[in-house]
């Protein structure tokens, strides 16, 4: 079991940190082509906010959003009993919260991110957005896996 989930950790993080990387260098390569030939900037809040997505509750309390990413952190955090105590039906409903919270969050964060920090350089923006996202694909790829095999080790044994 530990090797499988290292082989699948390994490959879905390793194909996820490029795919991240490489919409980050095609977004500042077509900032830079626009500068140099004149024209504007391409919108900086197009496209998928993916550490907005993996990192719900914690990148609304970062972005101006308390009381939403209060409220959203509670359903997060109740995850894990609910898990070790088998209440697979209410594990569900709980754990679908933070899923669509994320999934609405990947579509227009990038929105709420530019509004919250105000005008200033796109490829600013899109630097200041990067570091969210390497850690999103950290946790869920690294991080939650790793901490279930170790959670359900004793339960195992």
């Amino acid at each position: 079991m530990v090797y499988t989930l290292a082989a699948y950790t390994i490959t879905i993080g390793s194909l996820a940190l490029y795919w991240v990387l490489q919409q980050h260098r095609q977004r500042s390569h077509a900032m830079e082509l626009a500068a140099a030939i004149g024209e504007p900037a391409t919108d900086p809040q197009a496209g998928f906010n993916v550490g907005a997505a993996l990192l719900a509750p914690v990148w609304m309390l970062a972005h101006g959003l308390v009381l939403p990413g209060s409220l959203l952190l509670l359903p997060c955090l109740a995850v894990v009993p609910l898990y070790l105590q088998g209440l697979m039906v209410p594990l569900l409903f709980v754990g679908l919260v933070p899923i669509a919270a994320g999934a609405a969050l990947g579509l227009v964060g990038t929105r709420i991110a530019a509004s919250h920090r105000g005008e200033e350089d796109p490829a600013d923006f899109a630097a200041a957005q990067l570091p969210w996202a390497i850690a999103g694909i950290a946790l869920h790829v690294l991080g939650v896996p790793w901490l279930l095999v170790f959670l359900l080790e004793p339960a195992a044994a």
